[in-house]
């Protein structure tokens, strides 16, 4: 027998000591690992971790008295148990080395008091630190996978349960688990937002808009649909919280949004979706967020779009024969001059203009409709024109038609 069969042989006699020790070996490092990893104790039962440890340690140790056997078997398990128990990877990789520190300190007594020539100890340690190297990547792939599979799964079952509360299937004990598999409080103030998206899988706000309310004391949850981005938010102090929500859509957001007014119960969602659709349709340039009931002409030229046309195209009939250019240049002014509280000085300096200019521009609305700004009934019919053509420029920039929402 040459020198390498002889340290093989040496190598397998002790392997099959260390086997025979197994049991010992699992409850005391299970122990260990216990009492010095905190995750494990809180979630791992105690069978389960030694049952764990002594699957690894077999497999360690046959592998020397087979050198072909080669088993990660109880490595992908441990990563996919632990990543499903909640265990955080840096408590599994913890564990490990506690494991890796007992087999090591395991063998070395056992080659010293076996009185087991170096040269087998040697061999026997190199070829354990080899598989236990493999053990632990093939933990931490199996645990990446796992963890992967499950967020999106919690992910689609958010967004089945999101869906159901819009589309208001779902019972009054029902819609409280849904509040929890969310993590929404039972009671509001809630608040449906819509964002408009620039095409089917496409998003109407930008990545982290969740985590960013949160930072916020803002809950939320959300659900992509093919023409909207849709969240449920809940706002414990709105009279705080909403003028935050407001700023953190305009600003997270790559087109149009709109807000429903606040409700308190839960099961009222799928009508909140509906008047937030409207402030949607009422929200006439990207970046825009139209609250549903502060933003009043805006909601009202949306929330009937075909008859709102028409009222419109009446109002404005005077306009239609004029140069598009034009047209536009004159409810440009009367936008500006509507924003700055009807002052002419304030509307000039929005449009780069001189005042009198802003004035000769109203006074040919005035002839041009038949409406004069010193009326308040006229300024309340063109105001409501206004937004209502300012929607249908939007939408027909966007691809929309003018159909009211569902």
């Amino acid at each position: 027998m040459g020198v390498d069969d002889q340290v093989d042989a040496g190598a397998a006699a002790l392997a099959a000591r260390m086997l025979e020790r197994t049991g010992e070996f699992a409850a005391s490092v299970a122990d260990r690992i216990n009492t010095l990893v905190p995750a494990y104790a809180e979630r791992v039962p105690l069978e389960v971790l030694q049952s764990s440890v002594a699957a690894h340690y077999r497999v360690l140790f046959d592998g020397l008295l087979d050198p072909a056997l080669e088993d990660s078997i109880p490595a992908d398990v441990a990563g996919r148990m632990r990543a499903a128990e909640g265990v955080p990877i840096s408590a599994v990789f913890e564990a490990y080395q506690i494991a890796l520190s007992f087999i090591w300190q395991h063998l070395a007594e056992a080659a010293e008091r076996d009185e087991v020539a170096p040269r087998v100890a040697v061999r026997a340690a190199s070829e354990l630190w080899r598989r236990l190297s493999g053990f632990t990547d093939v933990m931490s792939d199996s645990y990446r996978t796992e963890l992967a599979a499950r967020i999106r799964s919690e992910e689609q079952r958010r967004s089945a349960l999101i869906q159901a509360l819009l589309e208001g299937h779902l019972s009054e004990p029902q819609v409280w688990e849904a509040a929890d598999a969310l993590r929404l409080p039972h009671q509001g103030p809630y608040v449906v937002i819509a964002a408009r998206v620039a095409g089917a899988g496409e998003h109407g706000l930008t990545r982290g808009i969740e985590e960013g309310l949160q930072r916020q004391s803002i809950t939320s949850a959300w659900r992509l649909l093919h023409d909207v981005e849709i969240g449920l938010a809940s706002l414990p102090r709105p009279a705080d919280q909403l003028d935050v929500l407001i700023e953190a859509l305009a600003a997270g957001s790559v087109g149009r949004v709109g807000i429903s007014p606040l409700f308190d119960d839960l099961t009222g969602t799928s009508q909140a979706l509906r008047l937030a659709r409207i402030a949607l349709r009422g929200a006439a340039s990207p970046g825009k967020v139209v609250v549903f009931g502060r933003d009043s002409l805006s909601v009202a030229a949306a929330s009937a779009p075909d008859v709102m046309a028409q009222l419109s195209h009446a109002i404005l009939a005077g306009l239609e024969s004029m140069p598009a250019e034009d047209r536009a240049i004159l409810l440009d002014t009367f936008g500006a001059w509507l924003d700055h509280g009807g002052s002419a000085d304030e509307a000039a300096r929005r449009l780069y203009v001189h005042p009198n200019t802003v004035r000769y521009r109203l006074r040919r609305l005035e002839e041009r409709t038949g409406r004069t700004l010193s009326d308040p009934r006229h300024v309340a019919e063109l105001s409501l024109a206004f937004e209502v053509d300012r929607g249908r420029v939007a939408w027909l920039a966007d691809g929309d038609g003018p159909a009211a929402e569902r």
